[in-house]
């Protein structure tokens, strides 16, 4: 007879999955951090006109929501290493 522990063979079952579920993700993936224009600043060391002037000139991207503008921190940076 065979008395396998059935907790075990369910460990072993998840353990299996989770490794196939980790070799799907990818790290490459860029997060998002959505930030104002006030936290930009501080984060680059800008004033407000210089982020009005490269946001208008497409150097950084902005996101609008109405009459309020955003960024998102790892796109700014990745064009900001480009130009």
């Amino acid at each position: 007879m065979d008395f396998t522990n059935p907790y075990q063979v369910i460990f072993e079952k998840l353990e299996e999955l989770e490794n196939k579920v980790d070799g799907l993700k990818t790290p490459s993936a860029p997060a998002i951090q959505i930030v104002d224009r006030k936290e930009l600043q501080r984060i680059l060391g800008v004033t407000e006109p210089t982020l009005i002037t490269w946001g208008r000139k497409g150097k950084i991207p902005e996101l609008r929501i109405g009459s309020n503008v955003r960024y998102n921190l790892p796109d700014v940076v990745t064009a900001l290493q480009t130009h």
